[in-house]
């Protein structure tokens, strides 16, 4: 809010000819989400160097404007401007979000020509990693690590094992997900919440129930980690996948989580009770994701077909009048056909 002011008393006292004082105000800018202004900044600027261009790109990245971001950057010969790491980490992340493999693949050829030592950029080459698996070339993406790997003995950044991580959680890899966890930890690297929240995810989809349960227990135990709802989350859709309503529950209610469960966790513990007819645990579900969303009716059906799995009539028709006196228009006891016949 204050880049506006600080850009005019910058013209004003003639200050705009400073590099590093566009620079800062480009920087402003972009942290605000102001991209245009940034650009604008940068047009009307007599003097730039390659920070100030990278300022501009990085309020471009920060808005989530990647076809803007490349055609800045197609530009930066044309302003004088080397394309460093940086660049190069800005333009492959538009590339993968805006899925183009062609112009990815050219800017990776790019950047092993003009950056410098660029294996030991890790931030660019987990863009590339994370840029190919977003095209759909996991593949490329696995060779791009791996090259990596034996170039640094193993690599111990955590940022480049987890964009690998992810890579194979985004094509449904679990297997390799958890074997490359393993590696990752075998190697010495330290696992981050992201690592972490990787791995669970991928034992949640795969079922491997205790392998999860060990790692979740580690993030504490082992790394000092505190979990995230998104962590907890993982974990009870694991176990309701399982089966294990009374584990799932357990974990869910546990002081240090804070409460911070979301409706989407409670509801998959509710469709799990209905599953394997635990009215009481199924009851407790429900009642927590109504105090988040008392006006999610699909929660008062799942709680209605848990009744009707075991036979609760008397405790349907409770639920009918709770749902009226809040305005739901459909009888959770009654089907669609019914209501339309």
């Amino acid at each position: 809010a204050q880049a506006g002011p600080l850009h005019a008393l910058a013209a004003r006292s003639g200050w705009l000819g400073s590099v590093f004082v566009s620079c800062a105000l480009a920087a402003f800018y972009g942290g605000s989400g102001r991209f245009l202004d940034a650009r604008r900044l940068f047009d009307e600027s007599p003097v730039r160097n390659g920070v100030f261009g990278n300022a501009v790109l990085a309020a471009y990245v920060g808005a989530g404007k990647w076809t803007p971001a490349l055609e800045f950057a197609r530009r930066f010969p044309e302003y004088g401007l080397p394309a460093d790491g940086y660049t190069m980490t800005a333009v492959v992340r538009a590339c993968g979000e805006t899925a183009n493999a062609d112009l990815g693949g050219e800017a990776h050829g790019h950047a092993i020509r003009r950056v410098r030592d660029v294996g030991s950029d890790v931030f660019l080459i987990s863009a590339l990693v994370d840029m190919y698996a977003k095209c759909g070339l996991v593949g490329h993406a696995e060779r791009v690590f791996r090259l990596v790997l034996r170039a640094n003995d193993g690599g111990d950044d955590v940022v480049l094992w987890t964009a690998m991580l992810n890579a194979y959680g985004r094509h449904g890899q679990c297997k390799e997900v958890i074997q490359t966890y393993d590696q990752m930890v075998a190697f010495g690297v330290r696992p981050d919440d992201l690592a972490i929240l990787a791995v669970l995810s991928a034992c949640q989809h795969a079922g491997e129930v205790a392998k999860g349960l060990r790692y979740f227990e580690s993030m504490r135990a082992e790394y000092g980690l505190v979990p995230t709802p998104e962590h907890y989350g993982c974990v009870v859709n694991m176990l309701c996948r399982a089966g294990e309503v009374a584990r799932a529950w357990e974990i869910a209610t546990r002081e240090e989580c804070g409460g911070n469960i979301g409706v989407s966790t409670w509801g998959a513990l509710l469709s799990a009770c209905c599953d394997c007819r635990n009215v009481e645990l199924g009851r407790l579900a429900a009642r927590k994701a109504i105090e988040l969303e008392p006006r999610n009716a699909g929660i008062y059906v799942e709680l209605s077909n848990l009744y009707a799995s075991a036979g609760l009539w008397e405790e349907i028709n409770k639920l009918r009048e709770v749902m009226k006196d809040r305005g739901f228009e459909k009888d959770v006891g009654s089907t669609w056909v019914e209501q339309n016949s």
